[in-house]
């Protein structure tokens, strides 16, 4: 073979061969290859765990959408049960910032269900992956929805399962919740109709998924997984 013929024939090959992917996350700004394999031993995974940060797919998502597709006013952030990974930028994004939790560090220590604030005085709430823990979640959101100020908005995440969300009261055992609702602290598989629990209260209901940045954004951002690929937004 001739050597004009082994170059043509190299860029065959290398035309042929598949394009090597690249992640990147878009909260800490880490690239490579592929994320880090993560999760529960129940939910591991490969190519989920920004070895920056430590995000996950669902902070990606609830980041990515936050900083391009939702309107938010980040003047008084209230942040419940905060994420390690995204409430340094929540903080830097907020003029005035409180992180709250009932059980671990948080800024204050308060119930998602009775929350010790004033009517109307925060104009974000960010929750994600606290509700499905919340046996009066119902109640919760009637907070929420009071101590938001008008035009204020809800971002939340809960995994979803389903269409029509499950419960079932009488699974108080971690070994009952497990069984059916794959955590022992989870009290309900939620279904999409988390929206009409928020449209209950008053809220004006919308979902962001991660299929609807287009495949490369998904891929490239590692934004999507099975039961996390939501974010609902809710408008007081």
């Amino acid at each position: 073979m001739t050597s004009s013929a082994r170059m043509a024939a190299r860029r065959v090959l290398r035309a042929l061969r598949p394009a090597r992917t690249v992640r990147h996350c878009p909260i800490c700004g880490w690239r490579g290859a592929r994320f880090d394999t993560g999760g529960t031993a129940a939910k591991q995974r490969i190519d989920a765990r920004c070895p920056g940060c430590g995000g996950f797919e669902r902070h990606r998502l609830a980041y990515h959408v936050a900083e391009t597709a939702a309107e938010l006013d980040f003047s008084r952030v209230l942040h419940v049960a905060p994420e390690r990974e995204l409430s340094k930028w929540l903080r830097g994004k907020a003029a005035e910032y409180l992180s709250i939790d009932l059980y671990n560090e948080a800024m204050a220590k308060m119930d998602v269900t009775d929350l010790e604030l004033e009517d109307g005085s925060y104009t974000l709430f960010w929750a994600s992956h606290v509700l499905e823990h919340v046996p009066e979640d119902r109640k919760a959101i009637a907070e929420i929805h009071r101590v938001l100020a008008p035009g204020g908005k809800a971002v939340i995440q809960v995994p979803i399962w389903r269409l029509k969300t499950f419960e079932d009261p009488s699974a108080t055992t971690p070994e009952r919740r497990l069984e059916l609702f794959y955590q022992d602290d989870h009290v309900r598989l939620y279904g999409l109709d988390i929206m009409e629990r928020f449209e209950a209260q008053g809220f004006r209901a919308e979902v962001v998924r991660a299929q609807d940045f287009g495949p490369e954004t998904l891929l490239t951002l590692g934004l999507s997984f099975a039961s996390t690929d939501e974010v609902f937004i809710f408008t007081k």
